[in-house]
């Protein structure tokens, strides 16, 4: 209670850290059952996972999508009476197919369906009689909703009395077509320069906890964003890297001069920030520029950005594998 509470001040403060990574759903769900697999065996509950083979991973932050499924699941657990059955099920969204959906039902009591919508909100209390047992759900569905919504997803419920209930929430898949196709814009063509560039965040006497990188990550991520003065920069989320630094990429639509000057900027940013140099941080940056084909006259726009995105993710793979092997 006491977490769920320090979590919605933050929300209502505009503190609520999103740390958008490319990263898997299918470990989140994993992760989740196992972790609750033992409340469900205590009340004689089935909880079971069913996973679509194949799903593409996600762009969101893999904490908060742990987050999200604990309470749905732990919910379900709590309101399914002993040798009941939980599920959670995750695919590709048929409606979309640029998002996945993940599903968590039971076979508990159930929801009135006129309020399916209102479970959600900050501190809702349910108080009909017959659905006593879905009270003090208050608290962890508007937090899943915030955090949901702040990963550019939704989430909703479905049920009737007696019949349990279902969840639903969807994520973004990881397309670096699609957050890099807006620099190029509708009337933009390809065959112009593109520049990676890559800063490298250490930490001279290594990081005491997983969370203290977190959130200097966040502190320098920001801060990165703020050297973007172009609608033709990007700063892509995290990648999956199992390096001991954290590795930050901006693709720009700009030849090598102008790499340089992002370059710079960005290290002007850095060194003069002292909470940074307070942290024992160390940086490095660098850039490097291709030269993109030039869209065909015939060719589609969405088939000439999948051959520059092709060559970014090398160059993208080469600077993470170069890394792996220094750290052996």
């Amino acid at each position: 209670m006491i977490n769920d509470l320090l979590e919605v001040t933050r929300v209502q403060a505009g503190k609520l850290m999103i740390d958008l990574q490319c990263t898997s759903l299918t470990d989140a769900i994993v992760y989740t059952v196992n972790t609750l697999q033992r409340a469900a065996t205590a009340k004689g509950i089935i909880l079971s996972a069913d996973i679509e083979s194949g799903l593409p991973p996600v762009c969101a932050d893999p904490m908060r999508i742990r987050q999200i499924l604990i309470i749905l699941l732990d919910n379900a657990i709590k309101f399914t009476p002993p040798n009941g059955r939980v599920k959670i099920q995750a695919r590709k969204f048929e409606e979309n197919p640029n998002l996945l959906i993940m599903e968590v039902s039971d076979s508990g009591c159930g929801i009135s369906p006129d309020m399916t919508e209102r479970i959600f909100e900050r501190l809702f209390r349910v108080s009909d009689s017959a659905l006593a047992c879905r009270e003090g759900l208050g608290l962890g569905l508007y937090i899943c909703k915030e955090l949901v919504a702040r990963q550019g997803g939704q989430i909703w419920a479905k049920s009737a009395p007696g019949e349990g209930a279902v969840f639903s929430a969807t994520l973004p898949v990881f397309s670096l077509s699609n957050l890099i196709a807006p620099a190029f814009g509708k009337e933009r063509r390809t065959g112009v320069p593109v520049t990676l560039i890559v800063t490298e965040m250490g930490s001279q006497t290594g990081w005491l906890a997983e969370e203290v990188r977190a959130e200097q990550s966040h502190v320098v991520r920001n801060l990165l964003q703020q050297c973007l003065y172009s609608d033709l920069d990007v700063l892509l989320p995290k990648m999956e890297f199992a390096g001991a630094e954290e590795l930050f990429f901006i693709v720009a639509i700009t030849d090598e001069i102008g790499g340089e000057a992002i370059t710079k900027r960005i290290r002007e940013q850095l060194d003069g920030y002292e909470p940074i140099e307070s942290a024992g941080l160390t940086f490095s940056i660098s850039c490097r520029s291709l030269e993109t084909a030039k869209q065909g006259a015939s060719e589609l726009l969405e088939d000439s950005l999948e051959k520059v995105v092709t060559k970014i993710q090398e160059l993208m793979n080469e600077e993470i594998s170069s890394r792996l092997v220094e750290n052996g």
